[in-house]
């Protein structure tokens, strides 16, 4: 039986499976291996990083990656958790998280959304109730975050391989890291790709590319801003349509979206040159 044929067999079996029992149905033999030497195993076999498979794995993530990796993934077939967090402040080091939302795209459509309030075990400023409406007494019954970030990785673990997004990636990313870290569970796969660094590559014409100013141009509406869950359907639609224009542009795969977001974005001309140029025209005209 080949590798690929032992997974599709375990993946039929619609239960989580140990690493170890995966490895010794890999390898053929009777007896589970060990985790820190089946987890290599196991990574060659599905395509993947081996830091980034949960123990056991779901059914869904028996599933391995095309012919050169997640780089090799088609656009309109690739995975995409789109994410926003709100927290009681900007350093990973010293803040915390308050909600979490998440939107999944596969096939370039909404397919799934995660959603938790969490308690911070501290009382919120006033300006953070200000800005994003959140208060104690909505916190109070929320999970902790340890149990946030274990359902939030359970989550995401049912769509291996989806891409980590989020507007502003570093800053979502960095808490989600930290807290992952902290509760022992497997990091985020590597890269993400951040709407904002992708619009001013891909939409250049919008001059600013904050997240309200990319919901402006491309005429998204919020249906609750500075909330996890409303920024992040904004942000998943706006990741939409920049995986438009990034197709236009003759992108096709993963590999190509992350290589444009690390090249150096376009130069803008100055407002004064913008406006010698209307002059211009209107003079010819």
């Amino acid at each position: 039986m080949t590798a690929k044929q032992v997974l599709a067999d375990l993946r039929a079996r619609g239960a989580p499976v140990a690493l170890g029992e995966v490895a010794a149905r890999l390898l053929a033999v009777a007896a589970p291996l060990e985790p820190r030497l089946a987890r290599p195993i196991v990574a060659a076999a599905l395509g993947r990083p081996g830091a980034t498979l949960s123990d056991p794995l779901l059914p869904e993530a028996l599933e391995p990656l095309p012919p050169g990796g997640a780089d090799a993934t088609p656009l309109e077939r690739a995975a995409f958790a789109v994410v926003d967090l709100e927290t009681t402040g900007l350093s990973p080091e010293r803040a915390a998280i308050i909600e979490i939302g998440a939107v999944r795209i596969e096939g370039l459509q909404v397919s799934d959304r995660f959603e938790t309030l969490v308690d911070p075990r501290r009382p919120l400023s006033p300006a953070i109730t200000r800005l994003t409406g959140i208060d104690d007494a909505m916190l109070a019954g929320a999970p902790t975050g340890g149990d946030a970030l274990r359902s939030f990785r359970a989550w995401l673990d049912r769509t291996p391989g989806a891409v980590f997004v989020a507007h502003n990636a570093r800053f979502d990313a960095g808490f989600v890291r930290r807290g992952f870290t902290a509760c022992a569970l497997p990091p985020l796969a590597e890269p993400t790709l951040c709407t904002r660094l992708l619009a001013r590559r891909l939409a250049p014409e919008l001059r600013r590319f904050g997240l309200d100013r990319v919901a402006e141009g491309f005429g998204l509406r919020f249906r609750a801003r500075h909330r996890a869950m409303g920024d992040a359907e904004v942000t998943a639609e706006a990741l939409l349509h920049l995986l438009e224009r990034a197709r236009e542009a003759a992108l096709r795969t993963l590999g190509d979206l992350v290589r444009l977001q690390a090249a150096a974005p376009p130069k803008l001309p100055s407002r004064r040159a913008q406006g010698a140029v209307a002059s211009h025209r209107s003079g010819n005209s």
